[in-house]
C-alpha cells in the first residue's frame, strides 16, 4: 500500500499516539530520583519540641520504601522501635505514610529536590498524639566514616583526648540503620587505653548514633562503653557529634555520663 493512500485519520491517530507516549516519558522523567540511604528528617510541631525521623529510604521508580525511627519523641515512639513508610514521587511532590504504632500513624507531604525536602507532617490515630501537625525538613546524611577526635573525663577524673575511627556500612541494615566500626585510642588516660566497636555494636539513624564498644583498660582488662544518645550536629555537611559518654563495666566503670563532642577531622 502507498503511504499516500493511507487513510489520513489513522495516520492521526499514530501521530497522536506517539505524541502521547513522548509526553508520557517526559513526565516520567521530570519524577525526583531523591539520594538512596540514610536520610533525616527534622519536624517541628506547631506545639511542643522538635522531634526527628531517621534511616534508610530507598526509591525504585516512583515507589518509596523506608524503615526509620522516630526519636526524641517519648510521649509517642520509643526511639527502640522501627517504623515502616511507604510512599510515592510524583514529580516534585513526595508522600509518606507510616505503619501503624500503637494506632498511631504519620503522613508526610513534601516537595523539593532530590536531596532536599520541605512540607507538613500529621498524626491520626492512638491516643496520645492524635491531630499532632506541623512542618518537616528533610535530607540526606552523608558517611560519617572518618577519624572523630573530642575529649572525655575517664573514671579517675582525667581529662582525655578520645579518638574514634568509624566505618560506616555502605548499605543498610534490615531495620533501617547503618552501621559503624571501628577503632578507638586514649590519650592520656590512667584509665582505658584502647578499644573498639565490633559488628553489631553500633549504627546511625538519620543524625541518631548509639554506640556500645569494648575498651582495653590500664591493666589490660577487659571494659564496656556507651555513647548514647549522641546526634550529629548537622544533616548535610556533620562537624561535629555530641553525646553522652558512659564507661559501663570494668576497672574503670563510671556511670556518670559525661557529655562528649567529638569533631571530624
Amino acid at each position: 500500500m502507498k503511504f499516500a493512500s493511507f487513510p489520513k485519520f489513522v495516520l492521526f491517530s499514530l501521530l497522536a499516539g506517539v505524541f502521547a507516549l513522548v509526553l508520557a516519558g517526559c513526565g516520567a522523567s521530570n519524577n525526583l530520583a531523591l539520594t538512596q540511604g540514610n536520610w533525616s528528617m527534622t519536624a517541628t510541631p506547631s506545639a511542643g519540641a522538635t522531634f526527628y525521623i531517621g534511616g534508610n529510604l530507598t526509591q525504585s521508580g516512583t515507589n518509596l520504601v523506608g524503615t526509620m525511627y522516630v526519636i526524641s519523641f517519648p510521649n509517642c515512639y520509643s526511639p527502640s522501635q522501627t517504623v515502616a513508610f511507604t510512599g510515592t514521587v510524583k514529580g516534585k511532590n513526595v508522600t509518606l505514610t507510616s505503619g501503624s504504632v500503637g494506632g498511631q500513624v504519620i503522613s508526610i507531604i513534601a516537595t523539593g529536590t532530590a536531596g532536599s525536602l520541605t512540607g507538613t507532617y500529621s498524626i491520626a490515630g492512638g491516643t496520645t498524639c492524635n491531630g499532632d501537625s506541623g512542618t518537616l525538613t528533610a535530607t540526606p546524611v552523608p558517611s560519617i566514616s572518618a577519624t572523630w577526635i573530642g575529649p572525655i573525663v575517664d573514671a579517675n577524673g582525667d581529662k582525655v583526648i578520645l579518638s574514634m575511627a568509624l566505618t560506616q556500612a555502605a548499605t543498610a541494615s534490615p531495620d533501617g540503620t547503618f552501621a559503624l566500626t571501628g577503632n578507638l585510642t586514649y590519650t592520656g588516660s590512667t584509665c582505658s587505653v584502647s578499644g573498639t566497636l565490633p559488628a553489631g555494636s553500633a549504627f546511625i539513624a538519620g543524625t541518631y548514633i548509639v554506640m556500645q564498644g569494648n575498651t582495653i583498660e590500664f591493666d589490660g582488662s577487659p571494659g564496656t562503653f556507651t555513647y548514647y544518645p549522641a546526634f550529629l550536629n548537622n544533616p548535610t555537611l556533620p562537624i561535629n557529634m555530641q553525646g553522652t559518654y558512659t564507661q559501663t563495666f570494668g576497672v574503670c566503670t563510671d556511670n556518670a555520663g559525661n557529655a562528649a563532642t567529638f569533631t571530624k577531622q
